[in-house]
């Protein structure tokens, strides 16, 4: 009686996201098809499904862009989307973990009904969910009885060497975390991008610029056949700023600016992100006439800030998560995407004065919220905190109910489908924490030796997000791709002389700096850069079904790497406008 009390009052405080639909009517439905569908639900001569998941996403989206003050598009739009998985088998060997590319991933062709991201009525009632419930489980189990007949008949010939279980069972659990989301004024923030996006009228020699808002609130209804079950709401909020420009010989020169929180009020006032515009604008407009790197530079490199904090996000952190190798019809998949450390568990894999700990339960930092926060995963497995790294000694890994070979069992870390980490702080002993003084001192000495006549401070790296989303829109896909792995676009960067003097240098891009090259960090600084990003999932969703990028934090120093590369960019670039700006004509 009291847990269904619990149940009751949590539910009255979720807002209502339809006209028809009611937020007990949801749990009704799932729960009595789920009972249904496990009960009866079996293809003759095949196996009964041994678990099944529903998880129903309500949302209420809304994307404001803007350009030179004025909206270029304003949009709200709410709709549901139901996620059903069906696992057939036992947990010892299912039908997971298998890929197979002629069944068309999650959710089957057109002709067929769709399991995964399947929309359905926002002003439903209870029987028309069951219907959606019941077509989409149908598919479902249909998809992942075919996946298994493939599966067995794969191995039928070959001596499995990883005999890993498929799925790890976890007890019954009911969960719930859900606040009110805030009364939202698109009015209001739509004025917010029209004075911030109207700062680069002042700036003629920026070709092209844009600001983009979001804020999205979520209601996800979870539940499972082994009684595990949740509510939560989710919030995202996020507000982005770009500039583009180029110089005499056509290299396009960029900055970037990026703020993210939870709700639209963790992003920064109205003048703060005013005047992150002319910072950025400014410094854009100071890129163009610099010198383009014209040799390649091989020696120590000093990341800086948000570099130090891309480089880490970019290069380490994808490795920190759990990652299954999928059996296909040819064999293992040799995708060495993001897995150097399953393996490496007990081995060293950072200076021993470095350290890395994952703490989900960390919702800020002074005033800074954290996005990587969460109470309980994707699983409805309550977050652990874990240390990752300790000491250079790499411990474990984020994880979910998918086991490794290395970690078998959940640390409440799936997250958009896999399992993924949350706000990762990267930590060094006391005696390795430098002032940013006594690391361009150290840097210079290193140059002395290695007879360099410069080293590179590297202050600002491209954030993978922004590129393949912001910089491809406002530069019509011609800003250029990294070209390879290991190759990161540098925003900002500097030469440092002996005498101290530094240098803007433009068109360069860090070359060749892998999961290794950490283990070749000198020393850090004593202050710490909090970095909140959309960070590309570790699982590629083309295989977890579920998202691309995920809300994530970095807690990271300056970062003194002992040796490193930094490239000219190489290539064509697309030749200037033959007229100036007409805004310079209009002042």
């Amino acid at each position: 009686m009291r847990n269904k009390l619990i149940i009751a009052f949590i539910l009255a405080l979720l807002p209502t996201f339809a006209s028809a639909y009611t937020n007990d009517e949801i749990l009704r439905a799932m729960r009595a098809e789920l009972k249904r569908s496990m009960n009866e639900l079996q293809l003759e001569s095949l196996k009964k499904p041994y678990y099944i998941e529903y998880t129903l996403t309500v949302t209420n989206n809304y994307n404001i862009h803007s350009s030179l003050g004025a909206i270029q598009d304003s949009e709200n739009q709410r709709g549901a989307t139901l996620d059903v998985g069906v696992r057939v088998g036992d947990y010892k060997f299912d039908n997971t973990n298998f890929a197979d590319f002629s069944l068309m991933f999650f959710g089957s062709g057109d002709e067929e009904e769709t399991y995964s991201s399947r929309s359905v009525q926002i002003d439903g009632d209870f029987n028309s969910l069951r219907r959606e419930l019941w077509l989409a489980t149908d598919a479902a189990y249909k998809q992942a009885a075919e996946a298994l007949t493939k599966k067995e008949a794969s191995l039928k010939n070959r001596m499995r060497k990883d005999t890993t279980a498929d799925f790890t069972y976890i007890a019954p659990d009911k969960n719930y975390d859900t606040i009110p989301f805030p009364v939202f004024d698109i009015k209001k923030f739509e004025n917010v991008c029209k004075q911030v996006s109207a700062i680069f009228l002042n700036y003629p020699t920026i070709q092209t610029s844009a600001v983009g808002f979001e804020f999205i609130p979520k209601t996800v209804f979870y539940i499972n056949s082994e009684g595990r079950e949740y509510v939560k709401t989710q919030m995202y909020s996020g507000l982005e700023i770009a500039a583009l420009a180029q110089s005499e010989d056509g290299m396009q020169v960029t900055n970037l600016y990026s703020a993210h929180g939870f709700t639209p009020g963790d992003l920064p006032d109205t003048d703060s992100l005013t005047n992150a515009a002319k910072e950025l604008a400014g410094k854009v407009s100071a890129f163009v006439p610099a010198k383009a790197l014209e040799e390649p530079y091989s020696g120590p490199v000093l990341f800086e800030k948000q570099a130090a904090a891309q480089m880490f996000a970019q290069v380490f952190a994808p490795n920190l998560a759990t990652l299954r190798q999928p059996i296909s019809e040819g064999g293992m998949q040799e995708s060495e995407r993001n897995s150097a450390f399953q393996t490496k568990i007990g081995g060293r894999v950072l200076p021993e004065f470095l350290s890395i700990t994952d703490s989900p339960s960390k919702s800020k930092i002074g005033n800074m919220p954290l996005v990587g926060h969460y109470k309980f995963d994707d699983d409805g497995v309550l977050a652990e905190d874990i240390t990752i790294v300790d000491k250079g000694y790499l411990k474990t890994l984020a994880s979910c109910r998918v086991p490794t070979k290395r970690v078998r069992m959940t640390n409440g870390h799936n997250r958009g489908g896999a399992a993924m980490f949350s706000v990762l702080e990267l930590s060094a002993d006391k005696k390795h924490q430098k002032t940013n003084t006594e690391l361009k001192k150290q840097m210079l000495k290193l140059c002395k030796a290695r007879e360099l006549p410069f080293g590179i401070i590297i202050k600002r790296i491209t954030d993978i997000n922004m590129l393949y989303t912001t910089l491809m829109r406002i530069s019509a896909n011609t800003f250029p791709f990294p070209m390879g792995n290991a190759k990161m676009p540098v925003i900002e960067a500097y030469k440092i002389y002996p005498d101290g003097r530094e240098e803007l240098v433009r068109g360069c891009e860090a070359n060749g700096f892998t999961v290794q090259s950490f283990k070749d960090i000198l020393n850090v600084s004593n202050t710490n850069y909090i970095m909140n990003y959309l960070a590309p999932a570790v699982t590629s969703p083309y295989m977890s079904g579920g998202e691309q990028f995920i809300g994530s934090t970095v807690i990271v120093p300056d970062l003194l790497f002992e040796d490193g590369e930094i490239r000219p960019l190489e290539g064509d670039f697309p030749k200037p406008p033959i007229l100036s700006n007409p805004i310079s004509k209009s002042k």
